[in-house]
């Protein structure tokens, strides 16, 4: 058993989360990455940002809005027409990415909901969205993150049942050990 092939999708309200990649705007995801509340990255070129997506397991978050008519809208450079709806458009308001095999491991980053969009339960449905997709994979040796914000961390040990990693001694059992990178901003 693995991680699905096929897109899944989930629906609460006037927004989905999908894992249908057709979906994504590289765009939207890139401009996000530039702003502040993105402290731990930064924009890639757009390829390499295609590449870094295409090898990814990833998840969309969308509010669901009827014709948007002003072409001038500053969310029309995040949408995308809803190929189940082709009079829905979906506005991209959150993401987030696993790096995985599909079977073994699995190490969530770029998780955000634009700010604007936060307070409305729409990061803990994402996170729940993760949670759904991963707990029942029989081979499952690793769920990983890294934060460094105190109110992400709440949320991943309730949501999540994570826990900080034990930095015990090697002759203990497993340490977990890591090198930051030239591109590393947190």
């Amino acid at each position: 058993m693995s991680l699905p092939i096929e897109p899944q999708t989930w629906t609460q309200d006037a927004f989905i989360v999908s894992t249908d990649k057709t979906l994504l705007s590289v765009s939207a995801i890139n401009a996000v990455f530039d702003r502040d509340f993105m402290y731990w990255t930064k924009s890639y070129p757009e390829d390499i940002l295609k590449q870094i997506i295409d090898s990814s397991f990833c998840f969309g978050v969308y509010e669901v809005q009827s014709n948007i008519s002003d072409p001038n809208d500053e969310r029309n450079k995040t949408t995308t027409t809803d190929p189940k709806s082709p009079k829905d458009t979906l506005v991209q308001v959150g993401f987030a990415r696993l790096i995985t095999d599909n079977v073994t491991f699995a190490y969530l980053t770029d998780l955000y909901i634009l700010p604007e969009y936060q307070g409305h339960g729409l990061g803990g449905w994402l996170i729940d969205c993760v949670d759904e997709l991963l707990r029942p994979l029989p081979h499952l040796r690793w769920f990983m993150l890294r934060t460094s914000a105190e109110k992400s961390k709440q949320a991943y040990e309730k949501r999540l049942e994570m826990s900080v990693l034990d930095t015990s001694c090697v002759s203990e059992g497993g340490i977990m050990m890591g090198r930051k990178g030239k591109a590393n901003m947190a």
